[in-house]
């Protein structure tokens, strides 16, 4: 099952004027192995963009299949199960938390939906333990445990649902450097174990740089990139996607235009620490065998 964009297009109407956030957008995205990053500046269509994907939006013009369900339907369509099967994680979830305690928040989202309604304490409790939240904070208030915390339980409210596709509006803004880790580590865990898609809209390129495997960039409404982070961060036109590098690229760049290091692809610290190792080595070798 995929979901499948085919021309679509979307347009904001103002009172004179039509903002048209997508473009005739052909794309697939699979329900599973897939980890992309949606990346772009602000306004390209992003978040128009995976609204798409759990049907909040539907397309003005062209058409999407979502796991099955085409849209927008010549008869009145109900859509209710598409935002079970695809799970829209916003930016800071935290504040979608309303109930009285952490458990029955979990519990919500799969007591909304036919297929999940009759499993939901048993698959709220397989959330709760899959973010990591100790069973003895189930029946605390869930504004009473810490940001990071927080988070992790609104996260796992998305998780209950099971849904096949995770889609991530900014995951990591708001949290300092060690809570970004653990939540896109989180991410992946569920990711790598489960084999579930995982869709990201992200400003944060060391993260795209560690955990995506594909990338899609916007510009003013139109996908102008769709492949390997690899071939993004590696792209002679990279300066036109007004994109940054990610850190250990950045320090690349400047070790070749200062001192010479012979310049290589690195999107981790370990990739850019075994290459200045590599070439240390090569270098100790060189003088070694000259004097």
């Amino acid at each position: 099952m995929v979901i499948q964009f085919n021309q679509v297009g979307y347009a904001y109407y103002g009172f004179k004027k039509v903002f048209h956030a997508l473009k005739d957008t052909n794309l697939t995205i699979k329900n599973e192995g897939e980890f992309i990053a949606i990346l772009g500046h602000t306004g390209s269509g992003k978040t128009t963009l995976v609204q798409h994907m759990n049907a909040l939006l539907k397309p003005t013009s062209g058409k999407i299949n979502i796991l099955g369900t085409e849209l927008p339907s010549k008869k009145k369509q109900k859509v209710n199960h598409i935002r079970q099967k695809v799970g829209l994680v916003f930016q800071f979830p935290e504040y979608q938390l309303f109930e009285i305690n952490i458990l029955k928040d979990v519990e919500f989202g799969p007591s909304n939906f036919k297929e999940t309604k009759p499993f939901a304490n048993q698959y709220a409790i397989e959330a709760l333990k899959t973010v990591g939240i100790d069973e003895s904070l189930y029946t605390e208030s869930p504004f009473r445990i810490s940001g990071g915390q927080m988070r992790r339980v609104a996260i796992a409210g998305i998780l209950a649902m099971k849904p096949e596709i995770l889609v991530l509006d900014e995951p990591t803004r708001g949290l300092d450097p060690q809570g970004k880790d653990d939540i896109m580590e989180l991410f992946n865990d569920i990711h790598v174990n489960q084999n579930k898609s995982i869709v990201m809209i992200s400003h944060d390129m060391d993260v795209v740089a560690k955990y995506a495997k594909r990338v899609i960039v916007l510009n003013k409404g139109e996908i102008v990139f769709d492949g390997t982070k690899e071939d993004l961060f590696s792209h002679p036109d990279f300066q036109s996607f007004h994109l940054d590098y990610p850190t250990p690229m950045k320090i690349m760049n400047h070790l070749t235009e200062t001192v010479g290091l012979p310049k290589k692809l690195v999107l981790t610290e370990e990739e850019l620490l075994n290459h200045i190792k590599e070439e240390a080595k090569l270098w100790t070798f060189v003088l070694v065998n000259t004097f």
